[in-house]
């Protein structure tokens, strides 16, 4: 199971997920529908395997046009 650096707070609490694909990181964490997600600077789909250092960030555009941003490290 990777485990990955949260953006929360302020900190990066480190946490441990079951998910071995963005399309079931997304689910374990409850990401907003519509989301993009972005691993290493890149925009990826759902099907992309997460690997042992990938940064992850998941983005969501609100209806009054704000961002959420999310933050994740995938470390050993």
């Amino acid at each position: 199971m990777p485990k990955i650096k949260v953006l929360s707070g302020g900190g990066f609490p480190e946490r441990e997920v079951n998910s071995q694909t963005v399309g079931s990181l997304r689910d374990e964490l409850d990401m907003a529908g519509g989301s993009t997600v972005a691993v290493n600077g890149t925009g990826v789909t759902d099907d992309y395997q997460l690997q042992d250092g990938d940064i992850v960030a998941a983005v969501t555009s609100n209806k009054t046009g704000g961002l959420e941003v999310i933050n994740f490290k995938i470390s050993k």
